[in-house]
């Protein structure tokens, strides 16, 4: 499994422009997740923070998205999707958003929902994973 936490801006737009498609997220929530996640990165705690979420993430998750992984009909494939996390003040998290929805992105939300992550600079934070499975 390889994590990236994209700060890439073309890739932020595009999935602005493919979130009406979107079943799990509507449109407006996905772009002020995105646009909160862009002003985070902007700053150099905010890179920081990026990184240490890039470490700690399948550090603490890992075992229960393979769980999730492993959960599936046989042969089904598992495509990349990108994830939106609000954390609270003390890193609970609050909300998770996938783009695609995907019956392995849906289970990795559920995993998530319940977790909890260092302390981010402040109350509502975003953050964004990149999940993408190599063979």
């Amino acid at each position: 499994m390889t994590l990236r936490l994209p700060q890439i801006r073309t890739m932020l737009a595009i999935l602005v422009i493919l979130a009406g498609m979107c079943f799990g997220a509507d449109k407006k929530q996905l772009t002020a997740a995105l646009a909160a996640v862009d002003a985070n990165l902007k700053t150099s705690a905010g890179k920081q923070y990026d990184e240490l979420i890039g470490k700690e993430l399948p550090e603490k998750y890992f075992s229960s998205i393979k769980q999730c992984k492993q959960s599936l009909p046989p042969g089904a494939g598992i495509n990349p999707f990108d994830m939106f996390l609000k954390l609270n003040n003390d890193g609970k998290v609050q909300e998770v958003l996938v783009y695609p929805e995907t019956q392995f992105a849906g289970c990795t939300r559920n995993v998530l929902l319940v977790g909890k992550f260092s302390k981010p600079l402040h109350d509502d934070y975003w953050i964004n994973v990149h999940m993408e499975f190599k063979h």
